[in-house]
């Protein structure tokens, strides 16, 4: 099983309002199918506009890659001006192109 990590920038979307709501940096790690386990793929990002609720999003990555996904709250830096807001996420369908 080979499991590669990938770090850049992307964008995130509200799933169901097809709206874009900030753009992101993101730390990603993604492991290949196997006979037992299909490929999966996680990780977390970082953005100064807090997201209000946690839910059902559609990321993007930079490469153009894109797939449905799953985001919640990590640990918040402080508030105030150049705040960064911490996120994870699982993925929920294919990442494709």
């Amino acid at each position: 099983m080979g499991i590669r990590y990938s770090n850049g920038f992307g964008l995130i979307y509200d799933k169901e309002l097809e709206k874009l709501i900030a753009k992101v940096n993101c730390s990603l790690v993604e492991t290949d199918a196997t006979k037992y386990a299909r490929k999966r793929w996680w990780g977390e990002f970082s953005t100064i506009k807090a997201i209000e609720r946690t839910g059902k999003y559609v990321i993007e990555m930079e490469d153009g890659r894109r797939g449905e996904c799953i985001a919640f709250a990590g640990s918040n830096a402080q508030q105030g001006p150049g705040s960064q807001y911490y996120y994870h996420f699982n993925g929920r369908s294919a990442l494709r192109r």
